[in-house]
């Protein structure tokens, strides 16, 4: 798997640009656990590799006053009915359709009933039907074995819901399916094998009330910098209030341009709310035009009303200047050789050369504070104009695809450091950091972020409400973004899963821009786009608020509280 490419325009000359994480989600156990699944299910499968050279997005042409801006009017979109009615039915494997190779057996142990199905070969040999009193979500629990490491999927009514795997143990093991809307009345579930053998005992649905009672909300969440300015905390308080109960679309966006975001425009009528970018190209040499108009870019869509965003495809400080340098088989960086107990995060570079030449620190360790120190300086021309940013940095970790997300302890050590060093040294105070390295082993803690997140891709036009209710988990109360998709999810889907994301952060590249520069419907057709960007739920850029005048308000809401509070206390200290 390679990260998706958007191609970056110069002037004359189009190369391989924004950096994308990554169409699967590899290893990331506590996801997949916790959702009932080894591997990826259908939120993190892995799409077909792209290439550069397939992501090259054509030079825009610039768009003339003349041309018609499209309109449309706005839909009202309602959420589906969602009535919860308690019911639970076990079918025994041996109980359902059996042909072809599929035959019943008995010999391995821990079956129940009269014993399972084995010799699976094909989606049609084995299925069972259920009937279920109403259409409302259901777990479904599956109990499979096998003696290799197995791939499969599972299907509803005849289409693929999700994949899993089977440990080679040997022994009876359940997958879950958490969440999955079945219709009243009979529903034929079935297996599509994958390269080995797996035997199945028994399948176990049950009824979940779990999205008949979510109600997502960040209110009363605060920045973790206690030192925030109030544009980051105007910032915050809209994605605060808004979580549950809008979505604020976003789109990555080709460095230094806004290609994707014009095309939507020319294409809904509307801008995405957010603007999202890359900081790929910061730390080497060669590329020094690229970074430069992104920044320029940056500050143009903002000045234009966007809200702006970036992640960081942060090249091996070994080779700054190799764009495949992400991946950690490329790197050639060791990320544990950097940590150190030495309070490194507050001194200056200087120091740290000295340290790094004495031995008290290593020069991996050296590395990587110059190069948050570059990207550190990019971002606070930002912040010198006043620009608070959704800042994501070290996505993905916990696939072990990047370098940075080799080891997890040492992955935590760099966020903190490079959390404290932006903000405390570099005063970097603009900044509201989005995590998303999607195992809660790797949550760095509410202390250091404000807002997790999920790429993802494969999962279909669902709202992928289980991968929101897995972070929500873990979050403390904070707002949960889809900080990348390949798809965007329908507009209802979203309504009818109760699955609010704070934003959604759509692909960019192939998956918006076809070959003749046009949008390509590969991934979301043009009427699902248009629907997305005008309807009651969603928040484009025409709807996003003042937030200079949120600012003022935040302000002089915290001096009035500071003020009444240092009054009630002068009160009190003069009446003791």
């Amino acid at each position: 798997m390679r990260y998706r490419i958007i191609a970056a325009v110069t002037a004359a000359v189009m190369a391989a640009g924004l950096s994308g994480c990554g169409n699967e989600i590899r290893e990331n156990t506590d996801v997949s656990v916790d959702m009932g699944l080894v591997t990826a299910d259908e939120d993190m499968t892995t799409e077909e590799e792209t290439t550069a050279e397939e992501t090259v997005t054509p030079v825009p042409e610039e768009v003339t006053e003349e041309e018609e801006v499209k309109s449309f009017k706005e839909v009202n979109i309602k959420a589906a009915e969602l009535k919860y009615e308690e019911f639970e039915l076990t079918v025994e494997a041996e109980a359902g359709a059996i042909s072809g190779t599929a035959t019943g057996a008995e010999s391995r142990k821990g079956f129940s009933g009269d014993g399972y199905v084995t010799g699976i070969t094909d989606e049609g040999d084995w299925s069972v039907s259920a009937e279920v009193p109403s259409e409302q979500y259901y777990n479904i629990v599956l109990t499979v074995a096998a003696d290799e490491e197995a791939e499969a999927g599972l299907s509803i009514n005849g289409k693929k819901l999700s994949e899993f795997s089977v440990s080679k143990e040997g022994k009876f093991e359940a997958r879950i399916f958490h969440n999955i809307k079945l219709k009243k009345g009979e529903n034929k579930l079935a297996v599509i094998p994958g390269s080995c053998r797996i035997d199945i005992d028994k399948v176990k649905i049950t009824a979940s009330e779990e999205i008949s009672k979510l109600k997502l909300t960040a209110k009363g969440a605060a920045l973790s910098d206690k030192h925030a300015e109030y544009n980051a905390k105007a910032l915050y308080k809209f994605l605060c209030d808004n979580f549950g109960s809008k979505v604020i679309l976003a789109q990555n966006d080709t460095v230094g341009t806004s290609y994707e975001s014009d095309l939507l425009y020319s294409v809904t009528g509307k801008y995405p709310a957010i603007r999202l970018g890359d900081m790929m190209y910061v730390t080497g040499e060669e590329n020094t035009d690229q970074a430069n108009s992104e920044i320029s870019e940056a500050m143009t869509r903002h000045e234009n009303g966007a809200v702006i965003g970036y992640m960081w495809n942060w090249a091996s400080p070994n080779k700054p200047d190799d764009r495949e340098s992400v991946y950690a088989e490329n790197a050639d960086f060791d990320i544990t050789k950097a940590v150190t107990k030495e309070d490194v995060a507050l001194l200056d570079l200087d120091t740290l050369a000295d340290m790094a030449e004495s031995g008290d620190i290593s020069v991996e360790c050296l590395q990587l504070i110059r190069d948050i120190d570059k990207v550190s300086a990019e971002l606070g021309k930002l912040h010198d104009e006043g620009i608070p940013v959704l800042w994501r940095p070290l996505q993905e970790a916990s696939n072990g695809m990047y370098w940075w997300g080799t080891d997890c302890d040492a992955y935590l050590w760099l966020w903190k450091t490079m959390y404290t060093r932006m903000t405390d040294y570099h005063g970097l105070h603009n900044l509201v950091w989005v995590w998303s390295a999607q195992n809660a082993n790797w949550f760095v803690g509410g202390e250091y972020c404000d807002v997790l997140s999920a790429d993802i891709y494969g999962g279909g036009k669902d709202g992928q409400v289980n991968t929101l209710l897995y972070l929500q988990g873990i979050a403390g109360g904070k707002p949960i973004a889809m900080s990348e998709c390949g798809s965007m999810p329908l507009i209802q889907s979203i309504a009818d899963e109760r699955a609010y994301w704070s934003y959604i952060g759509q692909w960019g590249g192939n998956y918006v821009v076809g070959e003749d520069g046009g949008l390509s419907q590969a991934y979301n057709t043009e009427e699902d786009l248009i629907t997305m960007y005008n309807n009651d739920l969603t928040i484009t850029q025409d709807k996003l608020p003042d937030f200079v005048t949120m600012a003022d308000e935040i302000k002089k809401s915290e001096e009035k509280a500071a003020k009444e509070k240092a009054e009630k206390e002068a009160e009190e200290d003069s009446e003791d």
